[in-house]
């Protein structure tokens, strides 16, 4: 049921404080004539706070108040959402007319832990890094760190282009963009087009309202939950999730809520994982939603507050540092649920002994460094095998299926003598081969 209500109490920026109110709870979506839409963020007796999702310039105290009786939704059809790009309300920014379907919640329930079937499927980036050594599994959540000075766009964008589910043709992208500036909007949009068959995109530029920032990535979760339902794998890519947490500062600000660590609202950890706990692996014939999150470093300290929480709430981690992923800082905490198992058998093995290798090899540079003179045989391949995977397995700029990826990682070891690669006799022989 709607109730209207004349008066606005107070204004104080986004912050609007209307009194007398009964039966809004809290989510809700009001409509203010002529001035778009807002959301119940907060009740005290009865006055409520609500948070207007376009701003409150030129509304006055007599400004009407509708209060929809239903929280924030948005129209949904499979067939009419791909290949689309939203604003941070959920209205087409392309130019094109709006979706026509069912109406769907954007901040819907997370589904129990419990009921999520992990361990079933894996998601191909085409990076070998990431592929293999950082196995991404269907409903996992994990952040990109983006240190200070790195572009990942470039990146993103190829993530975005090259991701797939191997063996099935039912997969999705939705990317989000929070504070994007023009030109990084103009190339994503880019990326988009080549694409626009199977992704969909939720913009917010940096020059508009900070508080649909806010909503952009439940907007993405909410398309892609959607998508699973009807048996699609969507790979939901957010970026960046540093300027949400700023967004989230600033409007937390507006509504007088006392600040914690760094400035940030003491609610920072559960709006985060509100976000980051959607991703899920439905099971069965339904799909799966996993997410990757940007989350830009300030002055390369992991420890700062965001990174830090993002940290607790996902599982695992995929530094960029030099244009590439930091292998040795890389971690998929779920990548054993699948690696061996729905992967080749040699997997494991094969990018252990690599990494192995690699961090053996980066030892030797160190004293090589320092002075010393590297003339073993053993340690000079390790050397050349070092030079080799920064070169050929390292690089993001690169497009490989998961085996292509495995076929790399023995291509390199044989750089090594057989007698000190780490893997067991039976897998050595079978896939050695020289």
């Amino acid at each position: 049921m709607k109730v209207v209500y004349c008066d606005i109490e107070n204004i104080d920026g986004p912050i609007l404080q209307v009194k007398g109110v009964t039966g809004v709870g809290m989510g809700e979506e009001a409509l203010l004539p002529g001035y778009g839409y807002a959301k119940v963020v907060k009740i005290h007796g009865d006055t409520v706070y609500m948070q207007s999702l376009q701003g409150s310039l030129g509304v006055q105290t007599t400004q009407k108040t509708e209060f929809m009786g239903k929280p924030f939704e948005l129209p949904f059809h499979p067939e009419y959402v791909m290949g689309r790009i939203f604003d941070g309300i959920g209205k087409p920014r392309d130019g094109r007319p709006e979706i026509q379907g069912k109406m769907v919640p954007v901040e819907g329930p997370v589904v129990n832990p419990s009921r999520r079937a992990m361990g079933q499927g894996y998601i191909e980036t085409g990076i070998p890094s990431i592929d293999g050594a950082n196995t991404i599994v269907r409903g996992q959540k994990i952040p990109i760190y983006k240190l200070p000075g790195e572009d990942v766009n470039n990146i993103v964008a190829r993530i975005i282009r090259q991701a797939r589910v191997a063996g099935q043709e039912n997969f999705s992208v939705v990317f989000g963009g929070l504070g994007l500036l023009n030109e990084e909007y103009i190339f994503f949009r880019e990326v988009l087009e080549e694409a626009a068959e199977r992704t969909i995109m939720c913009v917010n530029l940096g020059s508009e309202s900070p508080i649909e920032r806010l909503n952009v990535p439940h907007i993405c979760c909410a398309f892609a939950e959607q998508l699973a339902l009807i048996g699609q794998h969507v790979l939901v890519v957010i970026t960046d999730m540093l300027r949400y947490a700023d967004a989230l500062m600033e409007v937390s600000n507006a509504q007088g809520k006392i600040p914690s660590r760094d400035g940030y609202p003491g609610d920072l950890y559960s709006r985060l994982a509100r976000i980051y706990e959607r991703a899920v692996n439905f099971g069965g014939e339904r799909g799966s939603v996993t997410i990757i999150g940007v989350n830009s470093v300030p002055d390369n300290d992991l420890s700062h507050i965001v990174a830090n929480l993002t940290g607790y709430i996902t599982e695992g981690q995929l530094p960029v540092e030099r244009g590439g992923f930091v292998i040795m800082k890389c971690l998929s905490r779920l990548k054993g649920l699948v690696v061996g198992k729905e992967t080749r058998s040699d997997h494991g093995p094969i990018m252990d002994a690599c990494v192995s290798a690699y961090a053996n090899a980066l030892g030797l540079r160190e004293q090589k460094e320092m002075g010393f003179s590297i003339t073993d045989e053993v340690d000079l391949a390790y050397l050349k095998f070092a030079d080799e995977f920064e070169s050929r397995f390292l690089p993001a700029s690169q497009n490989l299926s998961l085996n292509e990826t495995l076929d790399l990682g023995w291509e390199l070891i044989r750089i090594l003598p057989k007698r000190v690669i780490r893997i067991k006799k039976e897998v050595l022989d079978e896939y050695y081969k020289g």
